[in-house]
């Protein structure tokens, strides 16, 4: 008995529809996890600030998970107010570097002196997204074709069935 069934489920798997299912199935969780991928990016901008109000990362997109954000400033001479959206700091430069390490957007507003700066922001990007939309509805057609390959199976399963019934009688 159990050498009929298991020679019953290696036909199931062999079934065409549901071969072409799993195969389906297979091509999308290998799409879905080309488009999981993620690759760590940096970027950094640097030059000098004079006397005035700044805001950085205006470039970048909203939609981009940020890792970090470091902030090194230096002058000679130069008064620096730093605002991000939990704290407002001033910061007094008389020829040394100061590194900050932030949490949010900066706004950055030089009342005194000329400041050279060096900002560095890293984050996580995930370069194959547009592999997930095919990776979807291949798995869609995939588990249809999978189910009714079953239930049709299922179905020759019953008849064949009948037939060796028929036959016996």
């Amino acid at each position: 008995m159990k050498v009929i069934l298991m020679s019953k489920f290696k036909d199931g798997l062999t079934y065409p529809p549901i071969k072409a299912g799993f195969i389906l199935l297979f091509i999308a969780f290998v799409l879905s996890l080309g488009a999981s991928y993620n690759v760590l990016r940096e970027e950094t901008w640097t030059g000098i600030w004079k006397p005035g109000n700044y805001t950085l990362e205006e470039e970048m997109e909203n939609s981009v998970e940020i890792v970090s954000r470091t902030l090194k400033i230096s002058s000679d001479n130069a008064s620096v107010k730093i605002a991000t959206e939990d704290s407002e700091n001033t910061y007094t430069l008389s020829g040394d570097t100061k590194i900050l390490h932030l949490t949010s957007r900066v706004s950055i507003l030089v009342e005194i002196g000329e400041v050279t700066y060096s900002y560095t922001v890293k984050w996580v990007d995930y370069p194959y997204t547009y592999l997930s939309l095919p990776a979807f509805f291949i798995m869609i057609v995939g588990s249809v074709l999978a189910i009714r390959g079953y239930f049709s199976f299922l179905e020759s399963l019953k008849e064949e069935k009948l037939q060796q019934k028929k036959g016996e009688e």
